[in-house]
């Protein structure tokens, strides 16, 4: 081959460097089983075009599949390197564990704990961050919960310095200052706009710098002193991805690649270097800022921005999307308010706060849902069907909205059991979100699980709240949920029968005693063919009870009484009631060890399947025309006869 037909391969390569950016993305987001036969068959379709330049490609993608980290033991001592609300990470060589604490260890400080490391592991869910797979791409393998904590070595970073210096004030400024420098939040926090949810982002400080010395320098001058920032910002944050790929670019630039080729290359090298953000949207938003047509790229920059919302927040806001441009340096200023408070005490976190309370403002925008839903294929069709329409990238900004608007993301009746450990919380919907109802809300440690379930659905207002009984499994997130939800009404003891939407709704339990189970509210619904009995923490005695009002009792679908406990689901019972499929909900590391293994055995002899939620993590049934489908977050998928 000779140097023209190198150079010519290269030269493609290069151009097409922020293409190569989606694959290598993808092989990072997939779990391992799925990696070999994507790349295989990508190369094969490489080699069958007979395009020279996709054999670099295929090198560059085969480079993402090298595991980072390795499964090193252990440790129990080294630097603190990142600290979050409830945990750190430690790092000693080339080995890193995740430390569960309340504490807060100062940056860059050597600390020495105990406790018996278990491998990273997160609970099972369709649109929950999957956080063991991100630890393993940081290279963590193992999280502990120690009893104690032992400063080893005082910090002498930087950022450890301005983190003892933010510590010593008020708990409130404390507070403020240490979520805008460092995106540490705490319980006690006081933001209520988009600080709240986001933080700083670092891009924020850069974006407010260039403004202010756009009155005063001239773009080549701007140039070098931005360039300075982001070296300052990488000694200080010790070079984020970010300020990775912000320095790489204007590296590559400067060696004369065009932005479009340095753009790719920059994403690609940071991308490699820092695998795990690709769940971020430090790394999304760069890539759809790039990616965006010349034409129109401010709807362009929206319309891929929307999506990209959605699939990482759960959620989107076209106004906040919109204005994106100008909040970010208004973000930067917050940052350096921060730190001249931290540095030099003078107080500007009310000026933070106040701004803060404007972005709260953006809220009114709103609109929670995420594309991953039985409407997708219709939303694709119609996206498809633009595709030769005049100002096609406004077209398809306004059917997007209009998805995520009116729910058409989600168009189906579903009955969903949430994961959320021992206790309960089951969303039931009806067709074209006419009806929502929400039967308990789990204990409070399952909020965030809850409420993301929720918000994924698009759902913004409940039609009904149902709390079957008192136990904090059960109605943990009560107020959290009327708070959040606003729902029309909120049934807390046996009621008559009601509807929502096109579903009625029974309490089959009379029984008013204190005994909390015994008393529990048992709903009984009916769609689209299949019978729903929920039967709460129900006792067997609730059971012999509900048999004796209703004797020819029977159900396809049984939610089993108190997690699946050996106090409830009889043999009478499940011989009467006779389902055509049990579900389970409890906890992983429960003590009760739920469900039972007398419960299970009787399920077995009567050749009742069950799923448990601490296997399969959330299930859904979507009520579909002539038949029902079944799928799990743990990927089981069934079709349930009508």
């Amino acid at each position: 081959m000779n140097r023209s037909v190198i150079r010519s391969v290269f030269e493609h390569l290069a151009d097409n460097l922020l293409l190569l950016v989606f694959p290598a993305a993808l092989l990072l987001y997939l779990s391992s089983y799925h990696v070999t036969a994507l790349v295989l068959g990508a190369a094969f379709y490489f080699v069958s075009v007979k395009d020279a330049s996709v054999i670099p490609a295929v090198a560059i993608l085969l480079c993402f599949m090298i595991p980072p980290g390795s499964d090193t033991a252990p440790i129990s001592e080294g630097y603190v390197r990142e600290v979050r609300e409830n945990y750190v990470v430690v790092e000693s060589g080339y080995s890193k564990i995740l430390v569960y604490t309340k504490s807060m260890p100062i940056f860059d400080s050597v600390i020495r704990f105990d406790g018996h490391p278990e491998p990273v592991s997160d609970s099972k869910g369709f649109y929950r961050f999957p956080f063991a797979h991100y630890s393993r791409l940081k290279g963590i393998r193992y999280a502990v919960s120690p009893d104690t904590i032992t400063e080893v070595k005082a910090s002498y970073s930087v950022r450890g310095f301005l983190m003892k210096r933010i510590m010593k004030l008020d708990p409130e400024v404390s507070s403020c200052l240490m979520k805008v420098l460092f995106s540490i939040s705490s319980s006690d926090e006081s933001f209520s706009g988009l600080l709240r949810d986001r933080g700083i982002s670092l891009a924020g400080v850069i974006a407010f710098t260039d403004c202010m010395l756009s009155y005063f320098c001239f773009e080549e001058r701007r140039k070098m002193i931005r360039f300075v920032l982001i070296l300052l910002l990488g000694f200080f944050y010790h070079w984020p991805f970010l300020l990775v790929q912000r320095s790489l670019r204007i590296v590559l630039k400067r060696i004369g690649l065009n932005s479009r080729q340095a753009g790719g290359a920059a994403l690609l090298i940071s991308l490699r270097l820092f695998p795990y953000a690709v769940f971020s949207a430090s790394f999304l938003m760069p890539l759809i800022y790039m990616f965006a047509d010349d034409h129109k790229k401010g709807i362009s920059r929206m319309f891929f921005g929307m999506h990209a919302s959605a699939v990482l927040f759960q959620k989107v806001n076209p106004a906040e999307l919109f204005l994106f441009r100008k909040l970010l340096p208004l973000s930067g200023f917050c940052w350096f308010c921060a730190l001249a408070e931290a540095l030099f005490r003078i107080p500007l976190h009310g000026l933070i706060l106040f701004i803060d309370r404007i972005y709260s403002v953006l809220f009114l925008f709103e609109l929670p849902g995420t594309i991953f839903g039985p409407g997708l294929p219709f939303y694709l069709l119609m996206q498809i069907s633009l595709n030769r329409k005049k100002k096609k990238p406004v077209l398809a900004a306004v059917l997007f909205l209009l998805f995520q608007f009116s729910g058409l993301f989600h168009p189906f009746a579903e009955l969903s059991f949430i994961n959320v450990g021992q206790g309960d919380s089951i969303l039931i919907r009806s067709p074209f979100r006419t009806g929502d109802v929400l039967i308990d809300t789990g204990k409070p440690s399952q909020k965030n699980n809850v409420f993301t379930f929720l918000k994924a659905k698009g759902i913004h207002s409940l039609d009904t709240l149902l709390i079957t009984h008192a136990d904090s499994d059960h109605s943990g997130n009560q107020e959290a949920v009327t708070e959040e939800f606003s729902p029309s009404s909120v049934i807390t003891a046996h009621h008559p029968p009601f509807t929502a939407g096109v579903i009625h709704f029974l309490d089959l339990n009379d029984i008013h005693t204190e005994d909390e189970n015994e008393s529990s509210i048992v709903t009984a619904f009916r769609l689209n063919g299949l019978c729903v009995l929920l039967m709460g923490d129900s006792s067997v005695l609730t059971e012999e009870r509900i048999l004796q009002r209703y004797p020819d009792l029977s159900c396809d679908i049984l939610k089993l009484s108190h997690h699946g406990s050996k106090t409830g689901s009889s043999e009478r019972f499940l011989d009467t009631v006779r389902p055509e499929l049990a579900i389970v909900s409890s906890g992983a590391y429960s003590i009760y060890h739920h469900p039972s293994p007398e419960v299970t055995e009787r399920l077995y002899n009567r050749r009742i399947p069950y799923l448990d939620t601490k296997e399969d993590g959330d299930i859904t049934i979507l009520f579909l025309p002539g038949f029902n489908l079944l799928t799990t977050a743990s990927g089981k998928i069934a079709i349930i006869r009508v």
